[in-house]
């Protein structure tokens, strides 16, 4: 298994993941967001990573480089932040604890990058990602009505 920054070829399979995971019921994801747009812009700006596991892309998320979150006064940290969406994980490959893979190797490389905390969202009915981020040691600070749903604002310090 390989996490790592996406080449240019899997981009498809990264759009194909999101489309699939707008077909399942805790996801809130529509035919407006995420697509190729999204894919292209986490390219360009290299902020598009991977999970690869048998040969195949199982997995993928975002370091957003425009934090849109940042001016939200419940953060405890504010700088030298950096901001992670769009986390999936294949269907048949959920439940195995990969999605906290990814997360626990972003912390890692935040780590190295001397980065003061991570911020994310995460839809308060999506029990499965709720667990993950708590075990990967995220502070669930509130709620915040965003997108049409109810969200929790979560935070890694390091």
């Amino acid at each position: 298994m390989e996490f790592r920054k996406a080449f240019e070829e899997e981009k498809n399979d990264v759009l194909k993941l999101y489309n699939d995971a707008k077909k399942e019921h805790l996801c809130v994801w529509n035919d407006d967001y995420p697509t190729i747009f999204e894919v292209e812009e986490d390219f360009k700006t290299n902020n598009l990573y991977v999970l690869v596991a048998d040969d195949k892309v199982i997995g993928a998320l975002s370091v957003v480089p425009e934090n849109e979150m940042d001016d939200f006064e419940e953060w405890e940290q504010k700088d030298n932040v950096i901001e992670t969406a769009r986390i999936v994980i294949a269907k048949e490959y959920q439940g195995n604890g990969y999605s906290l893979y990814m997360i626990k190797s972003l912390i890692e490389k935040c780590k190295l990058e001397n980065i003061s905390a991570i911020h994310l969202s995460c839809q308060c009915e999506n029990i499965p990602a709720i667990k993950t981020y708590k075990k990967a040691g995220f502070k669930f600070l509130c709620t915040k009505f965003m997108y049409g749903n109810n969200y929790y604002l979560c935070e890694y310090l390091f």
